[in-house]
């Protein structure tokens, strides 16, 4: 007998454990799908965004001038001469100035600065439309939701009204009570139209954002979470972010315009060879040309890139305090939205239909009045749409904690990461 327990005990615990397994298994095949398509969702839409299809040609642009930038900056000059008069003269010349100063590989610094701010731009976009797109996303499934329940209710209301008609006619229920319903079954009726419209809508702007149509059987993943954030870290996320590193890079492009001023305001000689024949002579020149800063030294222009170099160093510490803010804001709010759902989700989300068929037998049973059970219906619905809506809420929190926290490509790819 002790063994029988024993191996009942152990087949009982095999049980428990390849059914925990099991539940882990079909939690995570219904949760990776979804990421995967959203995933594919934002790819397929980021290849003919316009937008980001313009950064991507702004990048190749920058990076065809920094191979133009390794060239030098003067090209050589001939000159030619002839006159015809009592003494013939011919003559021909070269000059070339001369890059005194190095003026080249300063302005190679400013364009390679000028490269990775756009290659930087390039990925903040890509950030910044990934997680416009994924909004527009929730934002168009919750419509679609809320929508729905909408027409249930319209639905219900219609079939409401029909029973109090019959109800009325033989003298079960007065004609206040079937003009209530028939008033409640035309508020719904309106409700319905609305929602629609806010559907509509939504898709207009997820078309807009992607340029395809939303699948009708997408759907968003539920197991979202977030780690506490302190100061400190919420400061070191924000300095990796590319919105950051883009208006670092302008900061060092702006610095490197001082320099650049600094440089181009000073004069490079200019060194010229010329030979040739007067009558029956033979000529060779040599000339020296040096510009001489008297009516202009450009010194204007170096006190320009002095204060656009200070303007961008207090627009990247703006946007830097922008991230801070937006991280600790995002956290705070998915905070906020998955406690709250968390605690609908608690109540095990009642059945709507279960709890509208209830209603319905109890008001004609007699049990409930007309305007008790329009009361309650209206309570069921709203809950239902404001759960709708509430986690529609909670997911474009968590999308903006994605975007402000640069981990969005992260989370699409399913990498290993500390959320």
């Amino acid at each position: 007998m002790p063994y029988s327990i024993r191996r009942t005990g152990l087949w009982v615990s095999a049980v428990l454990i390849l059914t925990r397994m099991s539940c882990m298994a079909m939690a995570q095949a219904e949760t990776v799908p979804e990421v995967d398509r959203l995933a594919n969702l934002v790819e397929q839409s980021l290849e003919s965004q316009p937008e980001v299809l313009a950064a991507q040609a702004a990048v190749e642009s920058a990076r065809a001038q920094l191979s133009g930038s390794a060239l030098p900056l003067n090209n050589p000059e001939l000159e030619l001469e002839a006159e015809r008069t009592d003494i013939n003269t011919y003559s021909i010349g070269f000059s070339q100035t001369l890059d005194w100063h190095d003026k080249q590989d300063v302005l190679r610094q400013v364009v390679q600065a000028r490269v990775d701010v756009a290659e930087q731009q390039l990925q903040a976009l890509k950030l910044t439309k990934s997680a416009e797109l994924l909004q527009a996303v929730g934002d168009t499934l919750t419509r679609r939701q809320v929508r729905l329940l909408a027409s249930e209710r319209a639905g219900m209301l219609g079939r409401f009204e029909r029973l109090a008609e019959k109800r009325h006619a033989v003298g079960d229920i007065p004609l206040a009570e079937l003009e209530l319903a028939r008033l409640s079954l035309a508020e719904a009726r309106m409700e319905q139209a609305s929602k629609t419209a806010m559907l509509v809508a939504a898709d207009s702007d997820f078309y807009s954002l992607s340029g395809i149509r939303l699948p009708d059987d997408m759907r968003l993943p539920e197991r979202l979470s977030v780690s506490a954030l302190s100061d400190d870290g919420a400061m070191a996320i924000a300095r990796q972010h590319p919105a950051v590193s883009t208006a670092r890079g302008n900061a060092r492009i702006a610095r490197s315009r001082i320099l650049a001023a600094e440089t181009e305001r000073k004069p490079d000689p200019t060194l010229g060879l010329s030979a040739g024949r007067e009558d029956r002579e033979n000529l060779l020149g040599l000339s020296l040309t040096i510009p001489l800063l008297l009516r202009n030294d450009f010194s204007s222009e170096v006190k320009a890139a002095e204060a656009d170099s200070l303007q961008t160093e207090h627009e990247a510490q703006q946007i830097f305090r922008d991230i801070v803010a937006g991280l600790h804001a995002s956290h705070q709010r998915f905070r906020l939205f998955d406690d709250a759902w968390q605690a609908w989700a608690s109540l095990g989300r009642i059945s709507l239909q279960q709890r509208l068929k209830l209603l319905e037998r109890q008001w004609q049973a007699g049990e409930l009045s007309s305007t008790d059970y329009l009361l309650q219906i209206e309570q069921s619905l709203e809950t239902q749409i404001t759960a709708a809506e509430l986690k529609g809420d909670r997911w474009n929190a968590w999308v903006e904690w994605l975007g402000a926290s640069a981990r969005l490509d992260d989370w699409l790819s399913q990498a290993p990461k500390e959320q």
